[in-house]
C-alpha cells in the first residue's frame, strides 16, 4: 500500500514543472533508473536516502512554485529576496559554495556522518526494546477480565475501524480514554503487543499499515503516556461534550480515515503524526461555551484572540506550550518531540497548529469550496495537487480537512452511538443557553432548551453540514462511499421517523387540550 501511495506521489515530477528543485528530483530519478550503473552499485539504505531527498525537493519546489518567478531568479536583488521571504514564507537560499567547501573536506565528513547515524540507529533500537514491554500504570489498576477486554477494544483491527465507540472504551478503561486511545495508536506495535504478552496471549498480528511513530521519531512509549496525562487533565469532566471522550472519539475517528486511504494525502510520517496529535489536543481546556459565547460576551480569551477562531486559538496555544515547557525536577518527563531534528520541529509545530485552528466551524464552508476547487481542477489522483503554501509551508488541505470531518463525525456513527453524542451535545448547548439568558445575551441557535427541537437539529445538521462534507470525502477516500455514506443515510432517516413521531405527540397534545 505505502508503495503504491509513494508511486502517486512521484508522478507530480512529470508534470512539465522547472525548478531548481524540480531538477534535482529528476536528477535523482536519472540515478535510480533500475538500469543506470548508479542504483545498481548502491545499498537499500543509500537508495532509500535519496528517495527521502528527492521528497524533500519536490516539497520545496511547492513550496516555491506559488512565488513570482521573478521575484526567485535574481540572487543579488534584496528588494526581491525580502519579499519573497516576507510575504512568501521563502526562506534563505543555502550557500552552495560553503555547503561544497564542507563537502570538500571529505573523509571526515562521511565518518562523522555515518557514526551519527549508526548511534540514532543504536538509540532507536535501545528505546525500541526497552519499551516494548511497557504498559501505563492505568493498565495494571484493572482487573484481568477488564484488562481482557480493553485489550480487545485496542486491538489495531479495532481501533482502524469506522463506527468504533469511545464512549465504550471511557467505561471499560477507568475514563481515561484518551490516555488508552492515544498509545494504541500512536505506540502501535508496541501498545498492543506489550498488552498481549502481559496477558500471557500471542503476539497480535499487525495491521498492513502500522505508522510505528516510536522508532520513525525515538519517542518512549512512558514518556508519549506521561504526556497523554497531561494532556487528558486539561479536558474538562464537566463538559457534557467537550471532554477528553470527545478528544478520543476525534483521534480515533481521523485515525479510521487515514487507514481507510486518507493518508495517501500525506507526503511524510511526520504530517500523520501531527494531525494524530493535533487530534489529541484540539480542544485542550474547552469551556463548555462556543466561541460566539466568547465574542458576545467579551471574555478575556476574546480580547486576547480578537474575536478570531479565539478557542481555536486557545486549544492551540495551551498543546504548544505544554509541547515546549522546561520540566522541572519534579516533573515527569513528558518531552515527546525529543527525538526530532530542529527542522522537524519547526515543521510539526506549523502543521500541528494549522491543523487545529482549521477545526474552527466558521471555516466550514470555505474548506469544502477549497476542496472542491481543488479537486475540480486537479481529479483526485496525485496527491500533491492538494499542497498548499501556509506561511511558507506546504500542507496538505485533505488532512486538515479529515480532522474537522472527524470533529464533526458523530451524525455519521452507528446505532446507539450518533443517538448518545447528540443528547450530549444539546446538553452543552442548552447549558450555554441558560447561561446566555441569565446574562441577558442572545441566545445562541440550537441553545435554547424551550426552542430546539431534537430531530429539527440534526435534520438540518446532516442534510447541510455533515452529508455533503462526507460525500466530497468520498471522492479522495473512496471506502467511504461503502463504510460511511449508508450509515448517515440510516441515521437520516432515522431522524426523519423521530420529527414525525414528535408531530404525532404534539398533535395528540394539542386535540387533549381541546
Amino acid at each position: 500500500m505505502r508503495a503504491k501511495q509513494d508511486a502517486e506521489k512521484e508522478k507530480a515530477a512529470t508534470d512539465g514543472s522547472v525548478s531548481p528543485w524540480m531538477n534535482g528530483a529528476k536528477l535523482i530519478d536519472t540515478l535510480l533508473h533500475p538500469d543506470s550503473d548508479v542504483a545498481q552499485a548502491l545499498t537499500p539504505k543509500e537508495s532509500e536516502g535519496l528517495k527521502n531527498i528527492r521528497k524533500l525537493l519536490i516539497s520545496r519546489h511547492i513550496q516555491q512554485d506559488a512565488i513570482p518567478t521573478d521575484l526567485t531568479t535574481d540572487d543579488d536583488d534584496p528588494v526581491n529576496l525580502y519579499i519573497a521571504e516576507q510575504f512568501g514564507g521563502l526562506r534563505k537560499k543555502t550557500d552552495f559554495k560553503k555547503a561544497a567547501r564542507s563537502i570538500l573536506n571529505g573523509l571526515k565528513f562521511i565518518k562523522t556522518t555515518q557514526a551519527q547515524v549508526a548511534m540514532k540507529e543504536k538509540s532507536v533500537r535501545r528505546i525500541t526494546n526497552a519499551n516494548k514491554g511497557y504498559l501505563p500504570a492505568e493498565w495494571h489498576r484493572l482487573s484481568t477480565s477488564r484488562q481482557n477486554y480493553v485489550f480487545r477494544l485496542l486491538s489495531y483491527d479495532a481501533i482502524a475501524r469506522w463506527g468504533y465507540d469511545s464512549l465504550e472504551l471511557s467505561v471499560a478503561c477507568g475514563k481515561v480514554p484518551l490516555l488508552f486511545i492515544g498509545w494504541a495508536i500512536l505506540c502501535a506495535p508496541h501498545a498492543q503487543t506489550a498488552m498481549a504478552q502481559d496477558l500471557g496471549l500471542e503476539d497480535p498480528e499487525g495491521g498492513d499499515n502500522i505508522y510505528e511513530f516510536v522508532e520513525e521519531f525515538a519517542m518512549k512509549p512512558e514518556v508519549l503516556c506521561n504526556f497523554l496525562r497531561l494532556v487528558e487533565s486539561d479536558y474538562s469532566e464537566e463538559n457534557p461534550y467537550h471532554n477528553s471522550i470527545h478528544a478520543s472519539d476525534v483521534t480515533q475517528t481521523t485515525f479510521a480515515l487515514l487507514q481507510m486511504g486518507g493518508d495517501k494525502f500525506s507526503s511524510s510520517p511526520l504530517e500523520l503524526f501531527s494531525l494524530l496529535l493535533a487530534a489529541v489536543c484540539h480542544d485542550m481546556g474547552h469551556p463548555g461555551r462556543n466561541n460566539s459565547f466568547e465574542v458576545n460576551s467579551h471574555s478575556e480569551l476574546s480580547v486576547i484572540y480578537n474575536d478570531s477562531s479565539v478557542l481555536e486559538n486557545m486549544h492551540a496555544a495551551r498543546a504548544c506550550r505544554l509541547l515546549t515547557r522546561q520540566p522541572g525536577d519534579a516533573d515527569l518527563n513528558a518531552d515527546i518531540l525529543a527525538g526530532l531534528q530542529k527542522t522537524q520541529k519547526e515543521a510539526f509545530r506549523a502543521n500541528f497548529t494549522k491543523a487545529i485552528l482549521c477545526t474552527d466551524m466558521s471555516q466550514h464552508f470555505a474548506k469544502v469550496a477549497q476542496l472542491k476547487s481543488k479537486i475540480s481542477h486537479f481529479g483526485t489522483s496525485d496527491p500533491l495537487k492538494f499542497y498548499v503554501n501556509s506561511d511558507g509551508r506546504s500542507m496538505s488541505v485533505v488532512l486538515q480537512y479529515m480532522l474537522h470531518l472527524a470533529d464533526i463525525s458523530n451524525p455519521a456513527k452507528p446505532a446507539p452511538i450518533f443517538v448518545e453524542w447528540t443528547d450530549r451535545c444539546l446538553n452543552e448547548f442548552f447549558a450555554q443557553g441558560d447561561a446566555e439568558k441569565e446574562a441577558y445575551m442572545p441566545v445562541s441557535p440550537m441553545c435554547d432548551r424551550d426552542v430546539t427541537v431534537k430531530s429539527d437539529s440534526q435534520l438540518g445538521f446532516i442534510k447541510f453540514i455533515v452529508r455533503p462534507s462526507f460525500v466530497l470525502l468520498s471522492d479522495l477516500v473512496p471506502r467511504a462511499v461503502d463504510e460511511i455514506l449508508p450509515i448517515l443515510e440510516n441515521n437520516l432517516r432515522y431522524w426523519e421517523d423521530q420529527k414525525l413521531k414528535e408531530e404525532e405527540e404534539e398533535e395528540e397534545e394539542e386535540e387533549g387540550r381541546h
